[in-house]
C-alpha cells in the first residue's frame, strides 16, 4: 500500500501480508536447520579431537633403566687375605695357593682371632663387592658369604687387605690336605767273624765266633 491511499477492496493486501509471512517462516526454519546440522557438525568435530587427545593420554610409557655395571679389577690388582678360621693347620696356606694359581696378589696367611668358624665369609673392602663374588665363587662358596667387612675383624691387622677370606670348617673339607710322602729304608745286616785261638798242651784248637747285628732305621718326610 502507498502512502497516502488505502487497501484495496479486493483482499491483494491481506494476499501479499501472507506471502511475505511464509517466506519468513520458511527462512526461519532453513535457519534454524542450518544452526542445528552446523551444531552437529561442531560436535562431532569436537568428539573425534577428544577421544583422540584421550587415547594419547592413556598411551603408556616404557622407560628402560639403563644398567649401572661396575668392572672387575684384574685379580693382580685385589690384594686379599687368607685367614684361618679353624683348629686344621695349613688351612690358610690351601686357601692361599689356590688364590695364588688363580693370579690374586695374596698376603701371607694368618690365623682369627676367632675359632673355630663352621661357615666361611669373603669380607670386601669399601668398592671391592664384585672382586669378593669371584672369588667366593672360584673357593666353591655361596652368595651370601659375600659380606662387607665389619669394624671388628677376625684378625688384629688387615694388613691392607681389600679382600679378606675367613675360611671356616666347609672349606676345610673342600680343600683337603694333600697327600704325605713317607719313605722307609732298608735295613743293613752286618757279620764280623771273630777268631780266637787256644792252645792247650801241644794241641791247637781255633774257634770262630760269628756275631750278626742287625740295624733298623726308619724315616718319615
Amino acid at each position: 500500500m502507498r502512502p497516502g491511499r488505502h487497501a484495496a477492496a479486493d483482499g491483494s493486501f491481506e494476499r501479499s501480508a501472507g506471502t511475505a509471512a511464509a517466506r519468513g517462516a520458511l527462512l526461519l526454519v532453513v535457519a534454524v536447520v542450518l544452526g542445528i546440522v552446523l551444531l552437529q557438525a561442531a560436535d562431532k568435530g569436537t568428539s573425534s579431537r577428544g577421544l583422540t587427545t584421550g587415547t594419547r593420554a592413556t598411551t603408556p610409557t616404557t622407560t628402560v633403566p639403563t644398567p649401572t655395571t661396575v668392572a672387575t679389577r684384574a685379580p693382580a690388582d685385589v690384594k686379599v687375605l687368607a685367614v684361618n678360621g679353624t683348629t686344621t693347620a695349613g688351612l690358610g696356606s690351601r686357601v692361599s695357593d689356590k688364590l695364588r694359581t688363580a693370579g690374586y696378589n695374596v698376603l701371607a696367611p694368618t690365623d682369627s682371632s676367632r675359632k673355630p668358624v663352621a661357615s666361611s665369609s669373603v669380607y670386601f673392602a669399601v668398592g671391592y663387592q664384585s672382586e669378593a663374588t669371584a672369588i667366593a665363587e672360584l673357593l666353591g662358596l655361596q652368595p651370601t658369604a659375600v659380606q662387607p667387612l665389619p669394624a671388628a675383624a677376625p684378625v688384629a691387622d688387615t694388613r691392607g687387605a681389600n679382600v679378606l677370606v675367613l675360611a671356616g670348617q666347609d672349606l676345610s673339607r673342600a680343600l683337603p690336605a694333600p697327600a704325605t710322602t713317607t719313605t722307609v729304608r732298608r735295613a743293613s745286616t752286618s757279620s764280623t767273624t771273630k777268631a780266637t785261638t787256644t792252645t792247650v798242651r801241644k794241641s791247637t784248637s781255633t774257634t770262630a765266633h760269628t756275631a750278626t747285628t742287625a740295624r733298623t732305621t726308619t724315616t718319615t718326610r
